[in-house]
């Protein structure tokens, strides 16, 4: 191995392995390192080590769920969830905890899986490659069994004792710092494509950012002399890792390499903010993340300002894109320059792609760069799609990490290779031979061929919708983040807090990078008309594309999942969760801006945050067609929604969903402002509904007239009336209105 750091980390990887596999081999450490690493595991524990004592051991049989120790926001108690026992899929009796500890140990232990990827590391392999193979190990059969610390997994608890012991192996005053990187104008570059080829050009703009985030991370890595396991998160733009102490002098040298990579590659377009703090392991506590952000955040707001007075001019030189080789191929009224013609090719390759193969190389500073992977070698890490190269094999002092994007059945390895799993969401609605025939001689497939198996254009998408012709866009993020990281959060001090943010971060990431897109998946494979393309899910947040219809049922599974995933169970009506997530979609045409679908989604997401329940309980909402509900209210509205859709199939006439419309927007009128507030109308508009719908029931066929005086009573009867529910039957109204359009009828 090529470091003292890189020897130490794997002999805490094989020890915790070892332990995963019921056989503790302390002894098996070398001699010269077994003390650094026993006394770095008690740190981790947030224990004292006392002289002559043993390693800390697991002291649970079955692992809490990390989110046990998120203190929900009304005061009640945490509730009790586990972790089920068994190797990492994304299957739903897998990820999804229960809230029982027996059901949670019922399950095949992963230890002969464990033992089986460990063996595969006993080859003639460099020893950074036993290092990460060791790790994708634990994390893919570690975690879920219990560590030392409550509710982290040994996988987590390993991965952060390995990075601790790599940043202190030389550092005699036990200082480390943390290290993020925050990649700045990801919005714009992602959302800046040419209308034809849009979805294989987003597809290849979302994947290639984070892979720029590994290769920017792994620059990081390589020139502070760490292994792979000091990268403590990575995705979404942004990554973390823990470094020796004396990172910050390196910062600035860092800054200028990147940045001038960057510049070199897209013009000012991207940026990496980097921040450090620095601390002694013992100081550690929440405020280090918030000092870290607020040293980030000042960096993007002196972007390149590192750069030397040469490089630095460059932002102002005007920059006419190269066009591809083959100019006459692409008629776009301004050409792809070389990088987004390769990010566009790179969005087709995504259909077959279920492995990313990486090998670290030593960066270098090439000044023409013409295709995405030069941008990524020039910072020091070599990536290739499975399909790419499918013979090559690496040097015999080099090693390749064959990372899986999904569940993929894993393939002989072959020399110098290591296996990983590295989830993404590359979900994307595929055009059917059914669909190529349909389409292709209409005006819908002027923008681009049409070839099955491609991914379906938005227009298609569009088309396929259920009633009116609308593409649909959804945002969500976790509600008050922050404020569950640094005040609702249970953790001990020192690193062991450190060890709780991570194992929560990972926790995250697994549903957000993994779980949703396998709702994708099924989205797109149920057989229904329209499907999903998803364009970013990763860290908190998500962004997804599809036929309108899908969105908001799509938006109610997710959220419904997310609240199954943190507590083990449905949420019971008069509970509050730990943790929440709201939501905003739009509705647009196939060929609208999507930069500006982005924007106007990200509005109406921010409306759903500012909604307030009557009891002063906020956000844990969603905002679609104008109207924002918190998510109880909206299960009630998607259900009125379909029994008015049903009514009119079954012969009720149409005007009853806009009489619904006009008492709701009465209703809204209505409204007073009071302190402050806005209060609901209590007026003209009830009896006003009272008649019309007493009119509308009248000489109705007997089960369409109880049906009408049904709903009469819902809206403006008693209880109807002081539980607000014009305000989800005027959206149920709008929704259906929009479900039952006829194509026909409307202007493309």
């Amino acid at each position: 191995m090529t470091n003292q750091s890189d020897h130490v980390a794997l002999a805490a990887l094989e020890y915790w392995a070892s332990v995963a596999l019921g056989h503790p081999d302390a002894q098996a450490i070398p001699e010269l390192l077994r003390e650094h690493v026993r006394q770095s595991a008690w740190q981790v524990a947030g224990l004292a080590a006392s002289a002559g004592s043993d390693f800390p051991q697991p002291q649970e049989e079955v692992l809490q769920s990390i989110f046990t120790r998120i203190r929900p926001r009304d005061g009640s108690a945490i509730p009790e969830s586990f972790v089920r026992r068994s190797s990492l899929r994304l299957e739903e009796e897998t990820l999804f905890p229960t809230p029982n500890r027996l059901q949670a140990l019922a399950g095949e232990h992963p230890a002969n899986a464990l033992r089986q990827a460990i063996a595969e590391l006993k080859r003639d392999l460099p020893g950074e490659a036993r290092l990460e193979g060791t790790l994708f190990a634990l994390q893919q059969h570690a975690w879920s069994l219990p560590s030392p610390l409550q509710a982290v997994s040994l996988y987590d608890f390993a991965h952060l004792h390995a990075a601790f012991v790599a940043a202190t192996a030389n550092n005699p005053t036990g200082e480390v710092s943390l290290v993020g990187g925050d990649l700045s104008g990801v919005q714009d570059f992602i959302y800046r494509v040419t209308a034809k080829g849009a979805t294989k050009q987003l597809r290849g703009r979302s994947l290639y950012l984070q892979l720029l985030t590994d290769a920017c991370a792994q620059f990081v890595l390589s020139n502070a002399g760490m292994p792979l396991s000091n990268l403590l998160y990575a995705g979404g733009g942004r990554f973390y890792a823990l470094l020796p102490g004396n990172a910050q002098e390196q910062l600035r040298s860092w800054r200028r390499q990147i940045g001038s990579r960057l510049l070199n590659a897209h013009q000012g377009a991207l940026y990496l903010a980097l921040g450090c703090v620095s601390f002694a392991p013992t100081g550690y506590n929440d405020q280090m993340w918030r000092n870290l952000n607020e040293v980030i955040n000042a960096d993007k707001r002196r972007r390149f300002a590192d750069l030397t007075p040469d490089e630095f001019a460059k932002l102002f030189i005007p920059h006419q894109p190269e066009p591809p080789a083959v100019a006459e191929a692409n008629d776009e009224p301004e050409p792809l320059d070389l990088i987004d013609a390769s990010l566009e090719r790179l969005g087709s390759q995504l259909n077959r792609a279920r492995i990313l193969a990486e090998e670290v190389v030593e960066a270098r500073q090439i000044h023409t760069t013409q295709h995405w992977y030069d941008v990524l070698t020039n910072l020091g890490l070599r990536l290739r799609l499975d399909g790419d190269e499918p013979d090559r094999q690496v040097p015999p002092d080099r090693y390749r990490r064959l990372l899986y994007l999904d569940d993929s059945d894993r393939i002989a390895l072959k020399r110098g290779d290591i296996r990983g799993t590295r989830y993404t969401v590359l979900e994307a609605k595929r055009l059917s031979a059914d669909d190529v025939r349909r389409y292709t001689t209409t005006d819908l497939s002027t923008d681009t061929e049409l070839r099955p198996d491609d991914v379906m254009p938005f227009n298609i998408l569009a088309d396929q919708s259920q009633g009116i012709t609308r593409l649909g866009v959804l945002r969500m993020d976790v509600d008050n983040l922050g404020d569950i990281f640094g005040q609702r959060f249970d953790r001990a001090n020192g690193m062991a807090a450190l060890a709780c943010t991570s194992a929560l971060s990972s926790a995250l990431s697994r549903f957000f990078e993994g779980w949703v897109g396998e709702l994708c998946r099924q989205a797109n494979s149920d057989g229904q008309n329209g499907g999903v393309y998803a364009v970013y899910s990763g860290g908190d947040d998500l962004f997804l594309v599809g036929s309108w219809h899908r969105m908001p049922m799509l938006a109610l599974q997710i959220r419904q999942d997310f609240i199954r995933y943190i507590l083990g169970r449905a949420l019971a009506s008069t509970e509050q969760a730990p943790m929440s997530l709201s939501a905003g979609i739009t509705l647009h045409g196939g060929s609208y801006p999507l930069y500006q679908a982005a924007e106007d989604a990200a509005d109406a997401l921010d409306t759903a945050k500012a909604f307030e329940r009557a009891e002063g309980y906020p956000k844990d909402a969603i905002a679609f067609l104008g109207r924002a509900l918190g998510w109880e209210q909206f299960v009630e509205a998607e259900q009125l929604c379909h029994e008015l859709v049903a009514l009119i199939d079954s012969g009720a006439p149409r005007a009853l969903l806009m009489t619904i419309q006009r008492l709701d927007a009465h209703a809204q009128q209505g409204r007073r402002a009071r302190d402050g507030a806005a209060q609901f109308a209590y007026g003209p508009w009830i009896w006003h509904g009272a008649y019309l719908l007493t009119r509308m029931a009248e000489g109705k066929p007997p089960e369409i007239k109880a049906q009408i005086e049904t709903l009469r009573e819902r809206i403006v009867g008693a209880q109807g009336v002081s539980t607000r529910f014009i305000e989800r039957a005027g959206l149920a109204a709008r929704w259906a209105q929009l479900l039952i359009r006829n194509h026909d009828t409307e202007e493309r």
